[in-house]
């Protein structure tokens, strides 16, 4: 057995399987495969605040657990920001899992551009491009557009609760819990359309209809001010304000104002 932990150092008493210091595990054994699978499954369900459990908190109590982690029970969950990174990445392959990359025939694909003359039918193509272009990078950085929606939706939170107790950062927090599991279930469905065929447009838009739904559920449960109809509409004008900001974008870079 170790004299002292290979971690932090500290001396050990015999007998003992765990650091005192630094909570290690003694003695340490040379890393094998079955180690290091055995330790990301231990991560991932047996913990008491494991991946999860953290699911099923937030399927059960929703808004409840981000209430209680911004209010000091930070070891009792999954930290949020894990959770949410592991959900963007998730998104990432679910988004490019088919492996297809799409061709585009502008002219083929609308028609009516032949009936243009030949200035406006090239500007109207070099848009139509444009637009392709950002659907395809939005689903080729998926992980990142989320990372770009996630401090857009707090603000907005924010911005209508900023008379209640909780300030941004705490919002924001509450928005890695919120719209991660929202996404979750997005890449659920994703990958389940790989083996179904689902119609892509009833997940989008079952999903659209899920994060409304929860959406103002949680935010009804985290600030607790007993208004329905607020965390309702306030949720409505954060899913709304999202998809005008992402719209917007979209259609500064198919008019050219900014990109390539």
């Amino acid at each position: 057995m170790e004299t002292s932990c290979k971690n932090c150092a500290t001396q050990l008493v015999e007998n003992y399987h765990f650091c005192p210091n630094c909570g290690q595990k003694t003695p340490l054994h040379r890393l094998s495969m079955h180690e290091v699978f055995h330790e990301a499954f231990h991560y991932f369900t047996h913990a008491d605040k494991s991946f999860l459990v953290l699911l099923k908190e937030l399927i059960y109590k929703n808004g409840r657990v981000a209430k209680e982690y911004v209010e000091g029970k930070r070891k009792k969950y999954f930290s949020p920001l894990n959770f949410f990174m592991i959900v963007a990445a998730l998104n990432l392959i679910a988004m490019t899992a088919d492996g297809v990359e799409e061709k585009h025939d502008v002219l083929k694909e609308n028609p009516e551009l032949m009936q243009m003359d030949a200035t406006s039918k090239q500007h109207m193509i070099q848009m139509y491009e444009r637009q392709y272009e950002a659907t395809h990078f939005i689903r080729t950085h998926a992980n990142k557009t989320v990372l770009v929606s996630l401090p857009f939706m707090a603000f907005i939170f924010w911005l209508f609760y900023r008379k209640e107790k909780y300030n941004y950062t705490e919002h924001l927090v509450a928005g890695m819990f919120m719209y991660a599991f929202c996404t979750l279930i997005f890449v659920v469905l994703t990958f389940l359309n790989l083996l179904t065929n689902i119609d892509t447009n009833l997940i989008y838009f079952g999903c659209l209809l899920l994060q409304m739904g929860y959406f103002s559920v949680f935010y009804y449960n985290f600030i607790g001010d007993g208004r329905k109809l607020k965390a309702f509409l306030v949720s409505l004008s954060v899913i709304i304000s999202t998809f005008m900001a992402s719209g917007i974008l979209v259609w500064l870079y198919m008019a050219g104002l900014f990109g390539s």
